[in-house]
């Protein structure tokens, strides 16, 4: 069993997801059920928790409910989440059907925003926490991050573009492969 502190705080995490998407419009709230980006935000937090409170319990009875996942495949669309994934309250997911997959390597802060079409993963084996995204990360449509690097906070990652290499916090990232470029050459002129 994991620590009491980190099983609770999915729920937490759960509760400030919510809040982000909702961002003050209460009649937001009435769609968050049928939203496909909330459901598989809503499926990561309950695999993260079983996870977290279970251990390698909730890993053979994964097993025994993939069936049940192969069915529901269709209706879930192509958001993959890993539950070894430790992802931070307040994610955002903008354009759920493009698909993302966030490899169970990966440690991201808190207000990571996945715009689409998005891969969390590496280009070599792995160990747990070799890809690290701060806080109030941004990847555009199509962005793939591989690591193992780490991006600091306030990263912002270009549409397309392919990061290979650490950044430090508030970079601008873009091209393939990613290279940092300063947000005045960014900015459109006039």
């Amino acid at each position: 069993m994991e620590n009491g502190v980190a099983v609770r705080s999915q729920f937490k995490c759960f509760r400030c997801d919510v809040m982000r998407v909702v961002n003050g419009r209460w009649w937001r709230l009435l769609t968050l059920p049928f939203s496909p980006a909330m459901q598989a935000i809503a499926l990561y937090r309950a695999d993260r928790f079983l996870y977290l409170f279970c251990g390698r319990l909730w890993v053979a009875a994964r097993m025994t409910l993939l069936p049940l996942g192969f069915l529901l495949r269709p209706w879930l669309g192509g958001i993959e989440l890993h539950y070894r994934a430790d992802i931070g309250a307040g994610l955002k997911i903008l354009h759920p059907s493009l698909g993302i997959v966030v490899s169970g390597y990966a440690v991201c802060g808190d207000n990571l925003t996945l715009a689409g079409g998005n891969c969390i993963g590496g280009r070599r084996p792995l160990k747990p926490g070799d890809v690290r995204l701060g806080d109030s990360v941004f990847l555009g449509i199509h962005a793939v991050v591989l690591g193992p690097l780490s991006l600091g906070d306030n990263v912002r990652v270009g549409a397309g573009a392919v990061v290979i290499h650490s950044a430090p916090k508030c970079s601008v990232l873009i091209g393939s492969p990613a290279r940092e470029t300063h947000y005045d050459s960014v900015r459109a002129d006039g």
